[in-house]
């Protein structure tokens, strides 16, 4: 038998699917992060779940990776010193940005991002190559081997080099590469062109400075976890998960770590979407709690919203993502009262070390775990699988040192936290769902994550959502979201021009070139050719717009027919993301795109056992919890729980890795995949055409 391997590593915890790929056999674990060395908390977990399923390292085929070392970096500054290259008069490119704010418009506290790399270190050549392509001025070599020995003297660890239009012309950037590799063997170079050859030198220069300023750290990450795993005996194929969705092997990563954004999250999103499938539902919201912070998602029609460009705090990154909203909230995040004497709940988290209070380790402010732990939600031996004993007491204490200077009662307070952690993710939910014309009362909301469980009903309740689903492991949801990718590599190129007037014989030139590059990727993944996927997709926005919509694109020859259809899809797809379309106006073509997909395993969910329908389990006991007063609530374990079983509010299910609370006014009922789905019996009362069918 062979087995697969997902690992997602948080801010607090680590969390471990171990997959038989015969049998479609799961198990599952989730240990404390530790972030001074991400490995340790990864080795930690294999071991400990290979030993519980009794698995040989020998045995596993595949390991899949997602880790937010990335934006940790970022937000950390991990003192990497990385150099730019640009074209002389354009060094201050990464400060002028755009003119549109990331946030409200109104926030007048709203401070742009620092540049990841200072001025001093952003020197200027003299070169220059026109928008077509053409070269004006040559490459100053000389100015080049200034900037390198500025670097050198400045022990700069890695170089991005973005120069004017090398979208359409890249030998000046290849230049400047072979100069620096030459005089500075050791550094990590980034080239514009490579990692994302389009139009937008702002957005290209971001990207390639993001990529430097990481590429250091990452590289040596990737190298230090894949050489642990190998004496570990894991002699596997080793994936990393992309911000696009797929997954790509730890080589790519260490090339082109940009491209590892998000890569947790975004594995949340595709359990999500598989979930979907499996139940037949059209349209849903993903909600992923976890310990630091929280992401919520759409999923329409059995797939996630796909965008051009993405940002690592607030730095774009020019590649293709999965759009994910992430929140500073999560079940580690701390509780504090502002200057006006508001509640406020986070975004500083506790995180791994110290953790919530209820841990024991030294924490002493409350968060979001000990409210839940206070009102009687969480229990104090079931957490971890009773492998950590929860201290409400600790929890308590830490609740009342916020309570007191705001003059309320200690329940009142814990309440006020989860309220606030759930208003977090309703914000968030509306931005997606009712500010572009989606209605949450005609969608499911799937929540996972350690803490998803929590908050999940009152925040459906409050959206007005008919229907709320738990999965199995929903602790460990997006680890097995990794085991659930294909692998893939997107290449794109830049084509302004008019839709209506595009030249289709170079259209399908440079279509052909693309495939042509994304098939040399596959290979270089090892992937087999058998089992390769070859799309195309252009990026088409109105004549004057800054913003892109992604739209497949056929197959085959393209023919002025084929514009035709593209026209009508991006009519379809405005009207749907915008809620409105314009179909006199002029559509832009900007840029192509052509996305290798590898084909890998896909397991089958394995259906819930029966029992008697209608009958409830036997709670494990019961204990007092808040619901505006206290109740006596039964607990159940969610092992226990079959298909056909039915359990009404107010009630607890507590499982190893997640607890769900289900409010007085809820019916809990299992679904055959072995999700359990929730539903709101108040709107169902108060509308005859609610259904509850899964």
């Amino acid at each position: 038998m062979t087995f697969r391997v997902g690992i997602d590593t948080g801010g607090t915890h680590t969390d471990l699917v171990l997959l038989n790929e015969e049998t479609g056999a799961v198990w599952v674990d989730k240990v404390s992060s530790t972030p001074s060395d991400p490995v340790i908390g990864v080795l930690n977990g294999i071991e400990r779940v290979l030993a519980t399923a009794g698995v040989n390292p020998s045995q596993v085929s595949t390991v899949v990776y997602g880790t937010t070392v990335m934006v940790n970096r970022i937000i950390q500054g991990d003192g990497t010193v990385s150099g730019l290259i640009t074209t002389a008069g354009f060094t201050d490119v990464l400060e002028l940005a755009r003119s549109h704010r990331a946030g409200s418009i109104y926030n007048i506290q709203w401070e742009q991002p620092v540049p990841l790399i200072p001025r001093e270190l952003r020197l200027g050549v003299r070169e220059r190559i026109d928008f077509r392509g053409r070269i004006v001025e040559p490459l100053n070599e000389a100015d080049v081997r200034q900037a390198i020995a500025t670097f050198a003297n400045r022990g700069v660890e890695s170089v991005a080099i973005c120069l004017l239009h090398s979208y359409k012309n890249d030998a000046h950037e290849q230049q400047i590469a072979t100069l620096v590799r030459a005089a500075l063997p050791q550094a990590y170079i980034s080239i514009s062109s490579d990692l994302s050859p389009t139009i937008g030198e702002y957005e290209r220069a971001s990207t390639a400075a993001v990529d430097a300023f990481v590429k250091p750290r990452l590289a040596e990450h990737f190298a230090h976890l894949e050489d642990q795993l190998r004496k570990l005996g894991i002699d596997a194929v080793l994936l990393t998960m992309q911000g696009n969705g797929g997954t790509m092997s730890f080589d790519a990563a260490r090339r082109q770590p940009i491209r590892v954004t998000n890569s947790g999250p975004v594995a949340g999103v595709i359990a999500g979407a598989a979930i979907a499938r499996n139940l037949d539902l059209p349209a849903v919201i993903t909600l992923d709690m976890g310990g630091t912070s929280t992401d919520v998602a759409l999923v329409l029609d059995g797939a996630p919203i796909e965008v051009p460009s993405d940002a690592m705090q607030g730095h774009p990154v020019q590649q293709p993502a999965i759009e994910v909203d992430p929140i500073g909230a999560g079940g580690g995040s701390i509780a504090w009262v502002d200057d006006g004497g508001a509640l406020r709940v986070g975004p500083e988290s506790a995180g791994a070390h110290p953790g919530p209070a209820a841990y024991g380790e030294g924490g002493i402010r409350p968060t979001v775990t000990d409210a839940a732990l206070a009102l009687g939600y969480l229990g104090t031996s079931a957490f971890l699988g009773g492998r950590r004993t929860l201290d409400r007491d600790a929890a308590v204490r830490a609740i009342e040192i916020v309570a007191e200077p705001l003059g309320m009662s200690m329940p009142a307070v814990a309440s006020g936290i989860m309220a606030l952690a759930a208003a977090a993710s309703l914000r968030a939910i509306r931005r997606l769902t009712i500010a572009r014309g989606h209605d949450p009362r005609d969608m499911a909301l799937i929540a996972f994550g350690g803490a998803g469980g929590l908050i999940a009903a009152a925040l459906a309740h409050e959206l007005g959502t008919p229907r709320l689903v738990i999965p199995q492991n929903p602790g460990n949801s997006s680890a097995l979201g990794l085991l659930l990718t294909d692998q893939r590599h997107d290449v794109l190129a830049s084509f302004l021009s008019l839709l209506a007037g595009s030249d289709v014989a170079a259209l399908n030139i440079a279509f052909e070139q693309l495939e042509g590059d994304c098939a040399l990727q596959l290979e270089q993944d090892n992937v087999q050719e058998d089992s390769r996927e070859i799309h195309r997709f252009v990026e088409l926005r109105y004549l004057g717009q800054t913003f892109e919509l992604i739209v497949p694109c056929p197959s085959g020859p393209i023919t002025t027919e084929t514009l035709d259809s593209l026209e009508r899809e991006f009519h379809r797809q405005h009207e749907g993301r915008y809620g409105h379309s314009s179909q006199s106006d002029p559509i832009e073509l900007v840029n192509l795109r052509v996305t290798g997909i590898g084909k890998t395993y896909s397991p089958r969910p394995v259906a819930l056992a029966r029992s008697e329908d209608g009958v409830a389990p036997m709670p494990t006991t019961t204990r007092s919890a808040y619901f505006n007063t206290w109740l006596d609530v039964p607990v159940f374990a969610r092992a226990a729980i079959r298909q056909g079983d039915s359990i009404t509010g107010p009630a607890i299910i507590e499982e190893s890795g997640s607890t769900i609370v289900v409010p007085p006014g809820h019916l809990l009922e299992p679904a055959d995949d072995g999700s359990l789905v929730i539903y709101d019996l108040a709107p169902a009362l108060a509308s005859s055409n609610s259904s509850r069918s899964v």
